[in-house]
């Protein structure tokens, strides 16, 4: 019997195998497109980048900066200026953004199809109040040392200083109501020292504020687990369109060294930005991060959002409002 199931079973397999053809693939005929990339905010110029499209399997890490194209920006369907380039695929302008403005922009460049996009400057939301009450700093020298012949611990110099940032932050704000809007909540650890220099750390947090369910799970892992800390999170007014809104964070045990041991910290200050977004700049940044979540083998590919038409790439915006509030 088996002798018999092996004689049915040999010409299938050789039939499955004469079914197959090797057909070569050189990419013969695949047009490349301008790429244009461009993230604007009000009181600032126009900036953009043009560069050229790259086939999925080219190895090359670089792109080509495209230096020779004719760049227009549009405000409300008037001419404004041309776009002068600057070198590295970059062109910009002279304009101020506004709150408000509608732009667009038109790049053409000969061997290529011409690219149009265009999007509306959001307004900042102001932040009406941050509650750190409940927010600890603490500020040391960071020691290091070595353990002698008994395994006991030396402290041998200091090094810079050791400052960690542990506690929670209720942000309010006034949504504006009848659009859709979309944030972004920073905050970072500002630093100012008696040399006169100035840095800005970035703060990680965590939440089960609800505004950051997505999907009936949370995006935080764990409000507890610091390993789920990021330093910004995106999110939308669905649960309060129109309404003021406040909102709760913790930050989760951040730990950072500072430079400039020799030069004494005069003030320190936690800065809250809470960024509004395009939904241009909303989408692309949700499927940037679904995309991120997506690299393992087995999961399916994740098309990052684009809204150039006739090309590839972002032309988006973001608004700022900013709140300090001193620690010392």
């Amino acid at each position: 019997m088996k002798y018999k199931h092996f004689l049915y079973i040999a010409p299938l397999i050789a039939f499955l195998f004469s079914c197959e053809k090797v057909i070569e693939f050189k990419g013969d005929g695949v047009k490349t497109k301008l790429v244009l990339n461009s993230i604007l905010t009000p009181d600032s110029v126009v900036k953009i980048q043009l560069t050229e499209s790259r086939f999925f399997l080219d190895n090359s890490r670089l792109f080509n900066k495209i230096d020779q194209a004719e760049v227009t920006l549009w405000k409300d369907g008037e001419q404004i200026e041309l776009l002068q380039p600057t070198g590295e695929g970059y062109y910009t302008g002279a304009y101020t953004i506004r709150e408000g403005d509608n732009l667009r922009i038109t790049a053409s460049c000969p061997g290529f199809d011409p690219v149009e996009c265009e999007t509306q400057i959001v307004s900042a939301t102001p932040i009406i109040a941050v509650d750190t009450a409940n927010t600890r700093v603490e500020i040391r020298e960071a020691i290091i040392g070595e353990s002698d012949i008994n395994g006991n611990w030396i402290a041998t110099d200091t090094i810079d200083y050791l400052e960690s940032v542990e506690g929670d932050i209720a942000i309010t704000f006034k949504d504006t109501a009848g659009i859709a809007n979309y944030y972004v909540i920073r905050l970072d650890l500002h630093i100012c020292y008696e040399s006169g220099d100035v840095y800005d750390w970035p703060l990680y947090y965590t939440s089960d504020d609800m505004v950051f369910k997505t999907n009936n799970e949370l995006s935080f892992n764990d409000d507890d687990d610091y390993t789920s800390a990021r330093s910004s999170h995106l999110f939308g007014d669905d649960l309060f369109d129109g309404r003021e809104y406040r909102l709760k964070i913790k930050i989760y045990g951040y730990y950072g060294y500072y430079p400039y041991k020799e030069s004494k910290i005069t003030s320190t200050a936690i800065q809250v930005t809470l960024q509004s977004l395009s939904p241009s700049y909303y989408l692309y940044q949700k499927t940037r991060e679904a995309s991120y979540d997506s690299e393992d083998f087995f999961t399916e590919p994740v098309q990052i959002y684009s809204n150039i038409k006739g090309g590839i790439g972002i032309f988006c915006n973001y608004s700022n409002s900013n709140y300090r509030i001193p620690l010392n």
